[in-house]
């Protein structure tokens, strides 16, 4: 892949992880950082733990991505970025600029949630 390609592929994903980083100042955080101060009633517990758990789930995801991240800019530094890890095709540029950590190509990833729909059923198919 030309150089030029791969450095702004970089920018993308470091920018991207800068912005995962100041996530302090989003909607969920901003729950997060909510605590009552005077007894809550059922509803009101029940809204909390509610929040909590979108809280919790925002987190996971963003750590994952930032998880994905860190894999693709090592990647790009070992040669690797754009070439799938299953089958060592090239991964296409449209699908790597939809998805800059995707790992495997069309192909691979279709073949992949095909597996996971017939073990897993359709919830735990998820695009890579």
């Amino acid at each position: 892949m030309d150089e030029l390609i791969l450095k702004d592929f970089r920018k993308q994903l470091e920018s991207t992880m800068r912005g995962l980083a100041n996530s302090k100042n989003t909607p969920y955080a901003r729950v997060a950082d909510h605590s009552a101060k005077e007894p809550m009633d059922e509803a009101d517990m029940a809204s909390h733990h509610c929040d909590q758990a979108l809280v919790h789930t925002f987190h996971y995801r963003n750590q994952q991505l930032a998880n994905e991240i860190r894999s693709a800019i090592q990647r790009i530094d070992e040669g690797e970025f754009g070439t799938c890890a299953l089958c060592s095709d090239t991964i296409g540029l449209e699908r790597l600029r939809a998805r800059p950590t995707a790992m495997l190509c069309i192909r691979c990833q279709e073949t992949m949630e095909a597996v996971r729909r017939r073990f897993h059923g359709p919830r735990h198919s998820a695009v890579a």
